[in-house]
């Protein structure tokens, strides 16, 4: 992919508010594969929160287009739901679209920021510290699902 391009896809994806794994698997053709590099419950009464980090990728963990960190509330969550991200094997959005309708799905209070991080451009294997956060709230109709970071660059999207 042209750098432009790139460029172009790092807008789009900061004023996305439907999945964006649907969307970078529609640009790809093909399926995103996860690494899960953590999961962990916290309970904290009230809260119960599902803590997830995943990579998303599509031709090797080694070369990820997202890193993401998740919030999940884990009482808003369905039981099909809870399942299948606890197997840790389908990025969170593709999750949600197999047991929702996809017009109930929303993201609310998106903000996007550049931060420098080396550690960052480490966890998504690129060369330049500057890397895009975009963060969000995460709904399904009335249920408030969670926060969700996603991060990238150019050169990480110059993957698909």
């Amino acid at each position: 992919m042209a750098i432009d391009k790139t460029v172009n896809l790092v807008g789009i994806l900061a004023g996305l508010d439907t999945s964006t794994t649907l969307f970078l698997e529609s640009l790809r053709g093909d399926r995103l594969k996860v690494l899960l590099e953590s999961q962990n419950e916290l309970y904290t009464p009230p809260d119960h929160v599902v803590e997830r980090v995943t990579k998303l990728y599509f031709d090797s963990p080694e070369l990820p287009l997202l890193y993401c960190r998740s919030s999940l509330n884990r009482i808003a969550l369905k039981t099909e739901e809870y399942e299948c991200l606890a197997g840790g094997i389908l990025p969170i959005g593709v999750v949600f679209h197999q047991f929702n309708d996809g017009a109930s799905i929303k993201k609310k209070k998106i903000t996007v920021s550049k931060v420098i991080s080396p550690e960052l451009a480490l966890s998504l294997k690129v060369c330049f510290d500057l890397v895009y956060q975009k963060t969000y709230e995460y709904w399904i109709g009335d249920r408030h699902i969670g926060f969700i970071r996603e991060f990238y660059n150019e050169e990480s999207l110059g993957r698909i």
